[in-house]
């Protein structure tokens, strides 16, 4: 996986969640079972709560960017083949059609833009890693009774939309951007696409289905299940956040912007 020396930026520029949003993360695993093809060492489910990475630490670490994806052990957790992985949110998931896009939870992955060193530009808008893996993404409201979202609309788990730890991870990117729009951008026109989100592959319960492929009716859920069918590729999964509500998206959005001023004007 792709790695830069940035030690130095990296130790200066740490960006605290903020207490206030912490509740928008993974808080326990409930289950996880490897798979086959997971790269030795990436088995710790735990990886998987709390926060999407900001820096990657260590000798060839620096700031998570939409170029330089988290890659350490600690930091993303494999599923592979016939894997899975459930996790439960410390605050519920809501269906409200008024959340940004209509998206209610965002999945981080270690997918990164493939980069034109020469240019510091995104080649085509295609990634390196990530986005390769057949997942079904189910959700819950008792951790039993699971509902599968809709294949034919979720966008692929660890694909499109890299991590950028700079950005406000409980912003969901617009989901009508594709690989093509990225292409030639540098990091501050990726940033620009952005809008201030930090990346990520937005869900929405409205696409929930029973095993009949009849749409289901959720009001909110706080299980997220994941499980890697049959192409071979293992996804790895840094991360899962929470859309906040209207109610409280204008304070928990305001103590994430507060917290990236600070880390940008040290």
């Amino acid at each position: 996986m792709k790695k830069k020396l940035f030690v130095s930026l990296a130790l200066a520029g740490v960006f605290v969640i903020p207490t206030s949003t912490r509740a928008q993360f993974a808080g326990s695993v409930v289950a996880y079972t490897e798979g086959s093809g997971v790269s030795a060492g990436y088995n710790d489910p735990t990886a998987a709560l709390g926060a999407p990475s900001q820096v990657t630490p260590g000798e060839y670490g620096g700031p998570v960017d939409p170029f330089d994806a988290p890659y350490l052990p600690d930091q993303i957790v494999g599923v592979g083949t016939g894997g899975s992985i459930t996790l439960q949110l410390n605050t519920l998931i809501r269906n409200n059609p008024g959340n940004p896009f209509g998206l209610d939870f965002i999945i981080f992955g270690h997918a990164g833009f493939i980069e034109d060193f020469g240019t510091g530009t995104a080649v085509d808008g295609s990634l390196y890693t990530g986005g390769t893996s057949d997942v079904r993404v189910s959700v819950s409201a008792d951790g039993t009774t699971f509902y599968t979202l809709n294949p034919a609309l979720i966008p692929q788990v660890d694909g499109l939309f890299p991590t950028d730890g700079s950005g406000n991870p409980l912003l969901p990117v617009n989901p009508l951007l594709t690989a093509a729009d990225f292409a030639g951008q540098d990091l501050n026109g990726i940033r620009a696409l952005y809008t201030g989100s930090a990346g990520g592959a937005g869900f929405s319960l409205a696409w929930a289905i029973d095993s009949n492929g009849q749409s289901v009716s959720l009001s909110s859920v706080d299980y997220v299940r994941l499980d890697v069918l049959n192409d071979g590729m293992p996804a790895y999964i840094d991360a899962i956040s929470v859309v906040p509500e209207p109610a409280t998206r204008t304070l928990a959005f305001a103590s994430a912007a507060l917290f990236l001023l600070r880390r940008r004007t040290r």
